[in-house]
């Protein structure tokens, strides 16, 4: 198996808690904070670049499922994770290609077992729509400032 990616630059994060008053405090949501940039080189030699200030929550991964799948901030989903909150929040690709590179990152790169990426990925296409379709126009247009993608299909 060869790998199909290739990643510049090293993950630093810092983790943020964001508490917004119309929320109640069990219900906040943890957060990373992208300090370095970070290079995906894709399959089809496109380069996505997530620049430094990104906000992301890891791998969505519900906590009735951490002790078969994994903790969503485990060292080997954290990039998968990103470089999926990465495409998802600025719309490059369509959906289903985001959800397919998060599978392949996962299987050839991040070396996650066939079993347990093939676990998540269903997960994503299941559930992952809520997320792709609440992203408002303002917030892929933001996203779209840190976020890059070079080499992109017409």
């Amino acid at each position: 198996m060869s790998t199909i990616f290739a990643v510049k630059g090293a993950l630093k994060t810092e983790f943020l808690i964001s508490n917004s008053r119309n929320e109640e405090m069990l219900n906040r949501k943890k957060e990373i904070k992208l300090l370095e940039e970070i290079t995906f080189t894709l399959p089809d030699s496109q380069e996505l670049t997530v620049k430094p200030g990104f906000v992301f929550d890891g791998a969505t991964i519900p906590q009735i499922c951490w002790t078969t799948i994994g903790h969503p901030l485990e060292h080997r989903f954290i990039y998968a994770a990103l470089l999926h909150d990465a495409l998802y929040a600025s719309r490059y690709l369509p959906r289903k290609e985001a959800d397919r590179y998060f599978l392949q990152f996962l299987k050839e790169f991040s070396g996650v077992g066939k079993y347990t990426a093939g676990k998540m990925y269903l997960g994503v296409r299941l559930f992952g729509e809520k997320a792709w379709n609440e992203k408002t126009d303002d917030q892929i247009a933001e996203a779209a400032k840190l976020v890059e993608l070079k080499g992109r299909k017409q």
